[in-house]
């Protein structure tokens, strides 16, 4: 199995959104206009800050079979065994509906819903069961309560937040008498669960256990990358934990230390560099990897894609920034040459080392239910859509890194709207490798010169095909020049005789000679 392998809504929205933007096409670019925000003072705003996930409280629910396995991501409460105890914490058994399904039952002459076995505890005893927190009458702990009382081996509860449908969060409470699992699911994630063996030409009545999956696994994350929702929209912001591990981390930060430099003034429409003074003493590294990229590469681009639903052909290779204690971004749009695809469809930013303190945090100062902060975590993904759902440009996606506390390093992708070229995915690589890792700047010099002559899509297009052009006529000379070179080398070879030779076949026709006669 994949070291990710979790199946959510998530994916298959971004898909959707982002098959409906190519065929539509229809966003309206304005990023050039900065709003009010822009003058607000952002250590003075009020952050609800991120992440507020811990790896501690991450675990899947996983079933399926060798071939095809699908996981989701829950959330496990304070109370009751926690991932660290493995042996306590783990559970393989049938999901059983409650019933009621919020777990909420009265009794004659008693106020409020009373602790008591659920009305199917039968099916219940050694299986896990659901419950929703639909009305929020009951507290976590109330609910473990009443699935303990049923016999249950573990409780999930269904988040029932249709406003945010991704959210969860950790059940709080204290009861020691807990002694079975109990974590939380997402409403989205719930829809996947009970939709788990639902065909679609299925009739309802043919549905088994409410389309839940036969058997399930319930153990820890560990390692495995979870998801965290910041911000549901206006612009949607979430956090994939882990999606890269501490090993492949430093693996990028060796790879760019060495080719970093400071940003200038000059903006490098081929290595994704615009609006250079946004970038208060950062410095950046490229690095251009495209169909040359390495098996670890190979392996982050497809974890990528299966965490995000975004294809490995939209997204561009990794640009590195290395953030000092006087390094800053300023509030911005992300937006790219209009030949590199104009407005990217969605950043992806990846801390690759963290701050003891606050520093080189991402904030997003105007997004809706107000400001937010993400704080360095390695390994940490944050990905926000440039656009929105209705394929127009976010306005509210206007963001910043505020200035760090000591050095880190954070890695970016930007998915744009349409493939990358060839040239941009094999040529210039293949150029920037031989050059050491730096590609030539004469060739962003000869992109510019492009622009100028023809506009920035047109130049662009002529540019690519010149970077693809160049190499296949230097490899038919290379490739002409030797069959010259072999040719009249065999013709030296067939014309050109030793004396000693000579001589050997004089002595032959000699011989040949005296023996006719």
């Amino acid at each position: 199995m994949s070291r990710l392998s979790i199946t959510t809504s998530r994916k298959a929205f971004a898909v959707l959104f982002y098959a409906s933007c190519l065929l539509t096409k229809s966003w309206v670019c304005h990023a050039d206009t900065a709003e009010s925000i822009t003058s607000i003072h952002l250590e003075s705003l009020y952050y609800r800050v991120f992440p507020r996930r811990t790896h501690e409280e991450a675990a899947v629910i996983e079933w399926g079979h060798s071939a095809i396995i699908s996981a989701l991501d829950v959330s496990v409460a304070h109370f009751g065994p926690q991932t660290s105890q493995a042996a306590l914490f783990e559970v393989e058994t049938m999901p059983i509906l409650a019933s009621p399904i919020n777990g909420v039952m009265f009794a004659e002459n008693k106020e409020g819903p009373v602790i008591r076995a659920l009305d199917n505890a039968e099916d219940v005893e050694g299986n896990v069961v659901v419950m929703t927190n639909a009305g929020n009458s009951l507290s976590g702990v109330q609910m473990a309560q009443i699935a303990q009382k049923s016999g249950a081996a573990a409780l999930v509860v269904v988040n029932m937040n249709e406003k945010h449908p991704d959210d969860i969060y950790r059940l709080v409470g204290d009861d020691t008498t807990i002694d079975i699992p109990v974590v939380m699911m997402s409403y989205n994630s719930a829809t996947v669960f009970t939709s788990a063996t639902v065909t679609p030409d299925m009739n309802p009545e043919d549905i088994v256990n409410h389309g839940m999956p036969e058997r399930i696994r319930l153990y820890a994350g560990g390692d495995r990358p979870f998801f965290e929702d910041v911000v549901a929209s206006e612009p949607p912001v979430y956090l994939i934990h882990n999606l890269l591990t501490a090993e492949e981390c430093e693996a990028l930060i060796q790879k760019a230390a060495p080719l970093v430099q400071p940003v200038g003034n000059e903006e490098d429409p081929l290595q994704l560099l615009q609006s250079p003074a946004d970038y208060v003493n950062s410095h950046r590294a490229f690095l251009w990897q495209g169909l040359w990229q390495t098996a670890g590469a190979k392996a982050i681009e497809e974890r990528i894609e299966q965490a995000t639903g975004f294809p490995p052909g939209h997204l561009t290779d990794f640009v590195v920034d290395r953030i000092d204690p006087s390094t800053y971004w300023k509030l911005h749009y992300d937006k790219l040459d209009a030949a590199a695809g104009g407005l990217p469809m969605a950043t992806i930013t990846i801390f690759l080392t963290e701050t003891e303190g606050n520093g080189a945090s991402i904030v997003y100062p105007n997004a809706k239910g107000g400001p937010v902060k993400i704080q360095p975590q390695q390994g940490l993904a944050v990905i926000h859509h440039n656009v929105n759902e209705r394929h127009q440009f976010e306005s509210k996606a206007i963001h910043a890194l505020m200035q760090s506390s000591e050095t880190i390093y954070v890695a970016r992708k930007y998915v744009l709207s349409e493939p990358i070229s060839k040239a941009r995915r094999v040529a210039l690589p293949l150029f920037a490798i031989l050059a050491g890792g730096r590609l030539p700047g004469f060739f962003t010099s000869i992109y510019k010169l492009f622009a100028e002559q023809f506009g920035h899509e047109t130049g662009g297009m002529y540019f690519d095909k010149l970077c693809v052009f160049v190499p296949v006529l230097i490899i038919l000379l290379v490739v002409q020049v030797i069959g010259e070179k072999v040719v009249q080398s065999f013709r030296s070879s067939s014309e050109t005789k030793s004396p000693a030779s000579e001589e050997k076949s004089r002595s032959t026709r000699r011989s040949k000679t005296e023996k006719n006669e």
